[in-house]
């Protein structure tokens, strides 16, 4: 029998509590203690409302039953803004996040925006430039102070 591929689909309100272990298992891939993953868990808390609202693109790439990835992207004035792309850490190193990036990438076009712009993990920066995207400055993390993370801009 044939694996079905991985498809995008619009997420689902009811989606929620799932998509957000996605999310918090994909941040502590990276090793961050538990303090820290504390301190950062109501900014990776996806709710029925965020995924039920239409000013916020959420789509999940799934394969069957499992979902693989996320992303949301936000429309702003003057460009798209990635906020989230979340891979589950078991579906990493199978060109999954490419797949995601590509697809938001494809979303922001559709809006008629010619950037798109991202604040990355210092771990997830590599995968960004490699992509295409450029560090154009540091942005702060208000839930974390004294921390920074790298703000990329990509060029659509």
């Amino acid at each position: 029998m044939l694996t079905p591929l991985p498809r995008f689909r619009r997420a689902r309100p009811e989606e929620a509590e799932a998509i957000t272990r996605l999310a918090l298992r994909s941040k502590r891939h990276w090793g961050y203690d538990d303090a820290f993953m504390a301190a950062l868990a109501p900014e990776l808390t996806f709710t029925p409302a965020d995924l039920a609202q239409e000013r916020d693109h959420v789509e999940v790439l799934e394969s069957a039953d499992d979902l693989l990835g996320v992303f949301r992207l936000c429309w702003r004035t003057e460009m798209a803004f990635l906020e989230d792309l979340w891979i589950d850490p078991e579906a990493m190193g199978r060109g999954y996040g490419r797949l995601i990036f590509e697809r938001s990438v494809e979303v922001a076009r559709s809006w008629g925006k010619g950037v798109m712009e991202l604040e990355a993990d210092p771990f997830a920066e590599p995968f960004y430039l490699h992509l295409g995207a450029v560090r154009v400055g540091m942005s702060p993390v208000t839930v974390v102070p004294g921390r920074s993370v790298p703000l990329l801009r990509y060029a659509l």
